[in-house]
């Protein structure tokens, strides 16, 4: 069985992991700025084609990074935990980019 500190590192592998794409980190920017958005609202903000915001938002799921939500008819993405802007504020900064 692995230890809680094995369990914990995994998890904070796999969400560095959902972050390593330039377009999933984008995703969760808006959504850090914006609280929750549409689908259509996202792919209009990344330009990026359907089909692929799609699939980076399943691995972004996935990883528990976010969540969807019915409204109406529209589907509604929102970050499980607001902690996770930090996370990226944080490596912004080591990057020598301003938030």
């Amino acid at each position: 069985m692995p230890s809680p500190n094995a369990l914990s590192h995994e998890r904070v592998s796999e969400l560095f992991r959902a972050l390593a794409a330039p377009l999933r980190l984008a995703i969760v920017r808006l959504l850090v700025t914006h609280h929750q958005l549409h689908v259509h609202e996202i792919i209009e903000a990344i330009g990026a084609p359907q089909t692929l915001t799609s699939q980076h938002l399943r691995v972004l799921r996935d990883a528990r990074v976010v969540e969807r939500a019915q409204d109406g008819r529209h589907v509604v993405y929102r970050l499980r935990d607001p902690e996770v802007g930090s996370v990226i504020a944080a490596a912004l900064r080591c990057c020598g980019d301003r938030v």
